[in-house]
């Protein structure tokens, strides 16, 4: 969908929607907004399920979530105005928004449709470590350690090196702007090798204010997952707007992000439900995502696999593959690391869920809370692809009596943070194989989850 002809009615709206302080929008329009709306349409998510069944939740929270952004809009914090959409206008807009995306170029390229709760098409699998850091004579090897997995079909290279030429990369200097061209070149490099050339690269994680992406962005294929991160909760500064309007100069596929925080603005499950899905629409409506993606943060855990986060989850992304063809992402991050069982369930609760509620695109898994160096390998990836094929294969309710299993056998190990061992712990660095313990442990689960009823 070429995006040029909304974006400067986008940044007409930026300079001239209504004007309020910030901490006025934070406190009155969204923490209370999102109040009011959660009583208005009586949104209360139940106790026991971690999978969602109730249809008439889901359009409630669908519709919930419109009136909401509507109201709310988005707060820009460099014109102190709120960009803001009529209910119609959103409506609208999520009907020509776009309803697939081909990822990568040539024999490498593969196509993210809109799916539905319970869709027997795959959604696309992202292997990826998604901004865990690591030493930067470790970044190739990791790297490959994902591309060489057949069932990796893009790859999100965000292990972000620490340092360039010996000197600490610092954000909005000429030091950001080298390490966004060496992950570039890198991801390149590294994709020609194992015979992958035109595999999407969704990036440029390294570069977190907009002068890597205004500098480097060019040198990715249009058909890159070109990713970007919103503020907490549905705001922008003009940082934030540069990156999408040189995206959409480009004609690059565009993959922004929102990550609602638990129990922030949004308060509890509820209310966190309806924040999250009126900022995967705000991503289509006001970001022009051709994937709208989020990682909804635990305040404790650092995780997507808290039962409350699973819930959310659910239910969200149901109302929104049941209401509409937005295509989704959703970035799993998980407390367990390489090289333990507790990584593994939770992989396997998080990717049900998330394939039975329609989502489109899965990122990751992100081990060890994407906090602890080297905390990535390939191989959990390959685990996620796996899961992804047979979760489409079997109905909801077996579904969720596998999540039920898995999550019982991580849930009370999260607050352990069994971080795991190191990518150069895991991996055997000369043939970039799993190591047997890594490999034992992978089968042994794998083994369960059969036995569970799962067709791996």
């Amino acid at each position: 969908m070429n995006h040029k002809a909304r974006l400067f009615d986008i940044m007409e709206r930026s300079l001239t929607g209504p004007v309020m302080a910030e901490e006025d929008f934070d406190l009155e329009v969204v923490a209370m907004g999102i109040r009011k709306i959660v009583k208005k349409y009586e949104i209360k998510i139940g106790d026991d399920s971690l999978i969602n069944f109730d249809k008439d939740l889901a359009d409630r929270v669908w519709n919930a979530a419109i009136e909401f952004l509507a109201e709310c809009g988005v707060y820009s914090k460099d014109t102190g105005r709120i960009i803001r959409f009529s209910e119609k206008e959103i409506r609208d807009l999520i009907k020509i928004a776009p309803a697939e995306t081909i990822y990568g170029t040539g024999n490498d390229a593969v196509l993210e449709v809109a799916r539905t709760p319970d869709d027997t098409r795959l959604c696309l699998n992202n292997g990826g470590s998604v901004g865990t850091p690591c030493p930067n004579e470790y970044f190739i090897p990791v790297m490959a350690s994902y591309m060489q997995e057949p069932l990796v079909e893009m790859h999100c290279p965000t292990t972000n090196t620490y340092n360039i030429t010996g000197s600490e990369i610092r954000t909005r200097t000429p030091l950001e702007i080298a390490a966004a061209w060496e992950q570039v070149s890198l991801f390149q490099h590294v994709a020609g090798m194992f015979g992958r050339p035109g595999m999407a690269h969704h990036g440029i994680g390294i570069s977190v204010s907009d002068v890597g992406h205004l500098s480097a962005g060019h040198r990715m294929q249009k058909t890159d997952s070109h990713c970007f991160g919103i503020i907490s909760e549905l705001k922008a500064d003009n940082a934030i707007l540069n990156k999408m309007a040189h995206l959409v100069m480009l004609d690059a596929t565009t993959s922004p992000y929102a990550n609602p925080i638990y129990g922030g603005m949004g308060g509890g499950l509820d209310g966190q439900t309806v924040l999250m899905c009126a900022e995967m629409i705000a991503l289509s409506v006001v970001f022009l995502a051709n994937t709208c993606g989020t990682s909804p943060t635990h305040p404790i855990h650092f995780c997507t696999t808290t039962k409350e986060i699973l819930q959310q989850i659910s239910v969200c992304f149901y109302a929104i593959s049941r209401n509409s063809t937005l295509l989704t992402r959703m970035t799993q991050t998980m407390v367990g690391g390489p090289v333990t069982k507790t990584f593994l369930y939770e992989i396997i609760a998080a990717t049900l869920v998330a394939v039975k509620a329609g989502i489109s695109q899965i990122d990751g898994p992100r081990g060890a809370t994407g906090a602890v160096s080297g905390a990535c390998t390939g191989l959990e990836a390959r685990f996620q692809g796996e899961l992804i094929r047979a979760a489409v294969q079997i109905d909801r309710e077996k579904s969720e009596e596998i999540v039920q299993k898995a999550y019982a056998k991580y849930k009370d190990d999260l607050a352990n943070k069994p971080y795991g061992k190191p990518f150069w712990e895991a991996y055997d660095l000369k043939t970039l194989k799993p190591t047997d313990e890594w490999r034992q442990m992978y089968e042994e689960v794998k083994d369960e989850a059969i036995s569970w009823g799962l067709p791996l």
